[in-house]
């Protein structure tokens, strides 16, 4: 059998294998079209504008009821123009819940809002969803999804949503006295889809709101029905819309900014804080359709620095690095395709670009990603069994390129390269396959495997005397070559989980470009749920699951050996009570090794009152201080407590606390003790323009800081801040303070701006 007989055999097979149908019945709708003049985005919907609509009716509950009838009646209105399509929803309620927000404010989910939402997929392949939200006063959030990879827990993740991307959309809303209505203006010009004026696009409306008459549960329905035992929730789309002659613009919108801040600090109590001459920095953006499903994306001396502060983790006890989100937009737009297991790439890997380009295309059945950044300021990350190590260097050149293949709504494969090179010499070159694969109804594979070519730079960055297998830590120019591998085989039903997992790094892996934090492990782990959606009047759904985890390294020493238990209960004022036992038999750290312990974690999430939400966590247990010059074993105490109020529809209050020691068994002494405690404050104008101030004290540095910001955002890309950083301590060089005191101050302003052609 030739090449090319054996490639179309293969190719068959995969496709006999991976083919079935939800046979779901598709109601198809075709939009009626409309003048544009007759549209006005107020939160108002008219007489005229229901008449000249398509009605859709979100009268099935998907949870907590499962394809049960909804309670209250919501209905949705659809048509488009040339340019632009039109959606309203009208949504009767007995009380609403609602507030105004910034622009993407997941307390829009946490604090159970009223909402509505209209969810997308312009291929019709289930590659992605675009989501677009807004509550009921009109304040957006958007988000794409994908078909969720290695992720057990609840929320948002499991079911593949991201807020990763950031779509051109206007909304309006209302409340009223049956209840609320909501108006979304949505151009053609900010999604993807096939290049063609005539468009088939499959969709779903969704609403959700707390229920009051059933013990503060929150509820979705929508206009799909759900199967709980189809593994493809990116197929499960009952509706499809038609729209001929629509006007295909091909954007040209260039983003110019400027920014400035002037910064200060002093070492001692009795000096003055001297402050450094002010920073002017300005660059461009610019975007580009080149046809509607491809678009370049390039942005010159960007300005990529954080505004808002990370919330601190607590990491007095971590022998690796910390993973923080990315927030920076750019990285964020349209690179759903890199989220990996693996965590071979990792956006904040750039850190300080002079230079970036982005270019994604999505022709039929699949996608194409190249990202490319000139990094002034490269971080490196160098893993090895139990330890990582950082350092900062100076310029790399980076490059990404993502392929992937949509070979039917069950089946899909990618190819990925990710090279790094350092300005002083030296690579990391990266290449790997992965795919995703449904047959039957129930299971899916997935598997990702990566191997690497490094040359080091020889550099400074990085001081130690570590080693991994038979080279140094260090950058001292060596060359080695990796790899890793990740599969999962999944079964999933209306009722029960089941997962096997493989991990296999090798000890040279390392992706420059990525996060990974460990090597030199083989892991096998079992997993197996049980969830009953009971939808009762005190309980609404109960999970418990069991997983087994075994690792060694690759001298085959066991390492690693544990078993966990997991118990989850969705109760009445939309309450979630979650209980974690753990039970180590063996956990090995460097040349030490600890036996038989176990420790036991619960977190539990509620609404008591309309205008508070309460986010709690407990754990205790034996834990091992890694940071000690000889490991050893502790017993480890751990709360967290945050508090949400919402006071009015404009201001909020969040409070927390986050509380984390070690004690030594032998004795009353700790490893370490301490709290990091945080203070939110925002008040909301419009949507579009807010205050907020926030403050943090770290009780393991015994540092204190005040972050106030002004922020105005009128769409996804034009904005304005005004804010500072105060940072205080109470003990300087030469004196004790009495009282903390200022030793860093910055004022920063930034002024960015869209103009669209």
């Amino acid at each position: 059998m030739n090449r090319k007989s054996l490639r179309e055999f293969l190719v068959l097979n995969l496709l006999l294998f991976t083919s079935f149908n939800s046979f779901t019945q598709v109601r198809t709708h075709i939009l009626n079209k409309i003048s544009p003049e007759k549209i006005k985005i107020d939160g108002i919907i008219t007489e005229q504008e229901i008449e000249e609509s398509k009605i859709f009716h979100l009268d099935n509950e998907i949870s907590p009821g499962y394809n049960i009838p909804s309670t209250y009646k919501t209905s949705g209105y659809m048509f488009y123009t040339s340019k632009f399509l039109y959606v309203g929803y009208r949504a009767y309620r007995d009380e609403v819940k609602t507030s105004i927000l910034p622009r993407d404010d997941f307390k829009m989910f946490t604090s159970g809002q009223d909402m509505v939402s209209i969810q997308i997929d312009t291929y019709g392949d289930a590659r992605n969803w675009v989501g677009l939200v807004a509550n009921a006063l009109g304040s957006q959030l958007d988000a794409s999804r994908i078909e969720p990879r290695g992720i057990e827990q609840q929320g948002a993740g499991a079911e593949g949503w991201s807020a990763e991307t950031n779509y051109d959309y206007e909304t309006a809303g209302r409340v009223t006295d049956f209840g609320y209505e909501v108006e979304f203006k949505i151009p053609f010009s900010s999604i993807s889809f096939p290049n063609s004026k005539n468009q088939k696009w499959k969709i779903r409306l969704t609403t959700r709101y707390i229920e009051k008459n059933r013990q503060g549960v929150f509820v979705e329905s929508n206009t799909s029905r759900l199967d709980r035992d189809n593994a493809c929730k990116l197929c499960q789309l009952d509706d499809e819309i038609i729209m001929s002659d629509i006007e295909i613009e091909k954007s040209f919108n260039l983003l110019p900014y400027l920014s400035s801040n002037i910064s200060g600090s002093r070492e001692t109590y009795n000096e003055k804080l001297d402050y450094l001459d002010p920073k002017l920095s300005y660059g461009l953006g610019l975007n580009i359709d080149i046809t509607k499903n491809v678009s370049l994306e390039a942005t010159l001396n960007p300005d990529f620095s954080q505004v808002e502060a990370d919330v601190t983790q607590i990491d007095v006890n971590s022998p690796t690095a910390l993973n923080y989100p990315e927030q920076r937009p750019f990285f964020n737009r349209g690179i759903r395709s890199l989220d990996f297991s693996l965590d071979v790439f990792y956006s904040r890997s750039i850190n300080n670009p002079v230079f970036a380009s982005k270019v994604i295309a999505q022709p039929s059945k699949s996608k194409i990603l190249i990202l490319t950044a000139v990094d002034e300021d490269t971080p490196i990350l160098v893993p090895t069994k139990y330890k990582s190590f950082s350092g900062v260097g100076s310029k790399s050149f980076n490059n990404i390129i993502r392929y992937q293949n949509v070979i039917n709504q069950n089946a899909e494969i990618g190819l990925t390269s990710l090279y790094k090179k350092f300005n002083e010499g030296g690579y990391n070159n990266v290449i790997g396959t992965d795919g995703l694969f449904t047959f039957s109804k129930f299971w899916k594979l997935e598997y990702e495997l990566f191997f690497n070519s490094n040359k080091e730079p020889v550099a400074d960055w990085i001081d130690t005397d570590e080693k991994f297998s038979n080279y140094t830590v260090n950058l001292d120019g060596e060359s080695f070559k990796g790899s890793a591998l990740y599969s999962t085989l999944r079964r999933d039903t209306e009722n029960w989980s089941t997962r096997i997992r493989y991990y296999d790094i090798s000890p040279e892996f390392r992706s420059d470009l990525g996060f990974i934090v460990e090597n030199n492990l083989k892991r096998i782990s079992f997993f197996q749920g049980y969830t009953n959606y009971l939808n009762e009047d005190l309980i609404k759904r109960f999970s418990i699951s069991s997983r087994y985890e075994l690792e060694y390294d690759y001298s085959s020493k066991y390492t690693d050996s544990k078993i966990e238990g997991y118990f989850t209960i969705a109760s009445v004022l939309d309450s979630t009570l979650f209980y974690n036992y753990e039970y180590n038999f063996l956990n090995s750290y460097l040349d030490k090794e600890f036996k038989n312990f176990h420790n036991h974690r619960f977190t539990l999430n509620l609404k008591p009152f309309k205008f508070v939400d309460v986010i709690s966590g407990f754990s205790f247990g034996k834990d091992i201080a890694f940071r000690e010059e000889i490991p050893d074993l502790g017993q480890r105490l751990n709360y967290n407590l945050t508090l949400d109020f919402t006071l009015t529809d404009n201001f909020s209050i969040k409070p927390s606390i986050n509380y984390s020691r070690l004690r030594k068994l032998q004795s009353d002494e700790y490893f370490f003790s301490g709290y990091i405690s945080r203070l939110d404050l925002r008040y909301q104008f419009t949507s579009f323009l807010g205050i907020r101030f926030i403050s943090e004290y770290n009780n393991f540095s015994d540092q204190f800081f005040f972050q106030p910001l002004i922020s105005w955002r009128p769409n996804a890309d034009t904005i304005f801040y005004l804010g500072g950083n105060q940072n205080y301590v109470d003990e300087f060089i030469d004196y004790n303070s009495p009282h903390y005191r200022v030793n860093q101050s910055q004022l920063f302003l930034k002024f960015q701006y869209l103009i669209k052609s």
